[in-house]
Order: structure tokens, then C-alpha cells, then sequence
């Protein structure tokens, strides 16, 4: 069943398949990045919001075999701290980013977005891709579910990301959702300033956001 939210569906990502050199058995990794990848699609507007090889402080919910986190951090993004609820996407992470970024990377583990295990203002920035959908997806045709369990991660976010950090999502699936879980929190809490609406969007280097297949997202915490 589809989904009643009334946001466009999109074309949810390209999956290819990678050697890690990095690993001792030197496996394939099926790698997939989630409605975009990062050079030339996500990089100009992110880049333009957190620029690299900064200390800023990443979170990324979702990480899974998601290749364009991987890219992201080559580009400089070294200080990340990725989770995902699957046992099975922490393992897909470690396999796809190797061991040599892994030790360079701030943490990685299993997590609940409902419930994150890290403190009070410890992030200057979340990256999410699709997470925040999933989360409401797995609600089902429970929408009273699937509002509540939004809610509660959009409130860790607000929690965990420090005055004047961002958030940035990139949905697809579930705009609408996602829009009010972000305008309810803010209701309650005074706490988000949206600076990227979904609309058409083009940074100083001449990018458009139509040029990116899903919706761009983004508040600061306030």
C-alpha cells in the first residue's frame, strides 16, 4: 500500500558493487546510495552549509551500505559518528568503509533515531538520507504510529545537534511528514529555523536543486 502521504515518489538511489581494499579478504561490497550520491549532487549543497576538512562534528542516522557517506568522508568529513538500527547495515558500513576510515571515524554502531545514545549538543551537523522516511514508513498503515515515532526522533535531533548546527534531509517518500514532524517540534520547543524549504534552490557555484532526484531539507538549531 502506498503510503498517504502526498509527496511525489522518486527514484530512490543506484546501487553498484565495490572492492574494499581495506579488507583482508578483499570482498565485494554492494554499496547504494539512498535518492543521491555526494559528488556533484549532494557535495555542492552540503558543502555550502558545513564546508570540509572543518571539526565540525556529522551525525549520520541510516548509514548502511549507503557509498555516498563513504565519498563524503573522503572529501574530508573525517569526524563522524554513524549508526543504524540494523545489526546487519552496521556490519554493511564497516565492510563498505573498511577498516583504515573506520578507526578514523568519530563512532559507529547499532542505534535506535528514537532513542540516540549520545549526549546533550554533541553535534554540529546531521546528515539523514531517507532515515527520517523509514521511520515513518515503519509506522505502516498505523499513521498515528508512524507520527509518533517521527516525532520522537525528530525531538533526539533537536537534542543532540548544538545552537546553530543543521539538519539536513534528503526525502523523497515522505516530505510532507517529515516537514510537520520538524514544524510540531517547533511548535513545542522553539527550536528549528528552516533555511531550505524543498523549493528550487541554486548555490553561488551555479547547482540547482532540481538536479538532485528528492527533496533538500534544512534546519538550524536555534
Amino acid at each position: 500500500d502506498k503510503d498517504e502521504d502526498n509527496s511525489e515518489h522518486k527514484n530512490v538511489g543506484t546501487a553498484t558493487t565495490t572492492t574494499t581494499s581495506e579488507d583482508d579478504d578483499n570482498a565485494e561490497t554492494e554499496t547504494f546510495s539512498w535518492y543521491c550520491g555526494w559528488e556533484n549532487e549532494l557535495e555542492p549543497f552540503f558543502t555550502e552549509l558545513v564546508p570540509p576538512n572543518s571539526n565540525s562534528t556529522i551525525l549520520i542516522p541510516g548509514i548502511g551500505n549507503d557509498a555516498c557517506i563513504r565519498d563524503m568522508f573522503d572529501a574530508g568529513y573525517v569526524h563522524l559518528s554513524a549508526f543504524d538500527y540494523a545489526p546487519e547495515g552496521v556490519e554493511c558500513a564497516n565492510r563498505m568503509f573498511g577498516p583504515e576510515r573506520v578507526e578514523l571515524m568519530d563512532d559507529l554502531r547499532v542505534a535506535d533515531a528514537r532513542s540516540l545514545p549520545y549526549g546533550d549538543v554533541s553535534f554540529d551537523a546531521v546528515l539523514e538520507k531517507g532515515t527520517l522516511d523509514s521511520i515513518y514508513l515503519s509506522g505502516g498503515k498505523d499513521k498515528v504510529l508512524s507520527k509518533k515515532h517521527l516525532g520522537m526522533a525528530v525531538s533526539e535531533l533537536a537534542r543532540v545537534v548544538k545552537e546553530g548546527g543543521v539538519v539536513f534531509s534528503v526525502t523523497a517518500a515522505c516530505v510532507d511528514a517529515v516537514q510537520l514532524a520538524f514544524d510540531e517540534c517547533n511548535e513545542l520547543k522553539g527550536c528549528w529555523r528552516q533555511i531550505r524549504d524543498g523549493g528550487l534552490y541554486m548555490t553561488d557555484d551555479g547547482y540547482t536543486s532540481n538536479n538532485v532526484d528528492a527533496t533538500m531539507l534544512v534546519w538550524e538549531r536555534i
